[in-house]
C-alpha cells in the first residue's frame, strides 16, 4: 500500500503489516515499542530535514522498521545533522527512560556501516574511507552474530548482517 502525503511517497509494506500483526496477537510488547522507537528516530530525521527546508521523498514501513530517503541538496553540516537526530533521539530516549531498545537502537545505527546512520555520516566525509571501514565492520559483526549464535543461540545479530550485507552487495 502507497499514498502521498505533501509530495512525500509513503509506502507501507505487506511484510510490516504482518510483523505488527503478529506482534499485536502475541502480545510482544517489546517489538511494539522497538517500532514506536524506530518510528520516533524517523520522525526526527525528518523533523530536521523539514527544519533546513528540505523535502523527503519517500517513507517506508517494512519488516526492517522504517526508513526515511530524500534527494534534497544540504551543506555537509546541516546534512550531518539531519543524520545523527535519529541516532540522537534514542540516545536521549534512553537516558530518560532506560530501556534497552533505544541503547540497541542508538549503538546499531551508530554503526559506520553503510546504510545505518553512522556509514552515512562517515560517507559525508570520505567515500573510499567510509567504504573501507564499513566492510572491516560487517565483517566483525559477521562474526560477532556467529558467537551470538554459538554462545546464547540468538540470531538477531545474524539477520541483521545478513540484511546490511545484502545491501551492501546490492548498492
Amino acid at each position: 500500500m502507497s499514498f502521498s502525503i505533501n509530495g512525500c511517497m509513503v509506502k507501507i509494506d505487506f511484510s510490516f503489516i504482518l510483523v505488527l500483526s503478529f506482534a499485536v496477537l502475541l502480545k510482544a510488547e517489546n517489538l511494539l515499542f522497538l517500532f514506536l522507537f524506530s518510528a520516533l528516530h524517523e520522525l526526527s530525521h525528518l523533523f530536521m530535514l523539514i527544519l533546513f527546508k528540505g523535502r523527503a521523498d519517500s517513507l517506508t514501513f517494512s519488516f526492517y522498521g522504517l526508513a526515511l530517503r530524500y534527494g534534497s541538496t544540504l551543506s555537509k553540516f546541516k546534512e550531518f545533522l539531519v543524520i545523527f537526530a535519529g541516532p540522537f533521539v534514542n540516545l536521549i530516549l534512553y537516558l530518560i527512560i532506560r530501556d534497552d531498545i533505544n541503547l540497541i537502537l542508538f549503538a546499531l545505527n551508530i554503526l559506520p556501516i553503510y546504510p545505518l546512520d553512522g556509514g552515512r555520516l562517515l560517507m559525508l566525509f570520505s567515500f573510499k574511507i567510509s567504504n573501507a571501514v564499513s566492510r572491516l565492520f560487517l565483517i566483525i559483526i559477521i562474526f560477532v552474530s556467529f558467537y551470538m549464535i554459538l554462545k546464547y543461540k540468538s540470531f538477531s545479530l545474524m539477520l541483521i548482517s545478513i540484511y546490511l550485507t545484502a545491501y551492501s552487495v546490492l548498492y
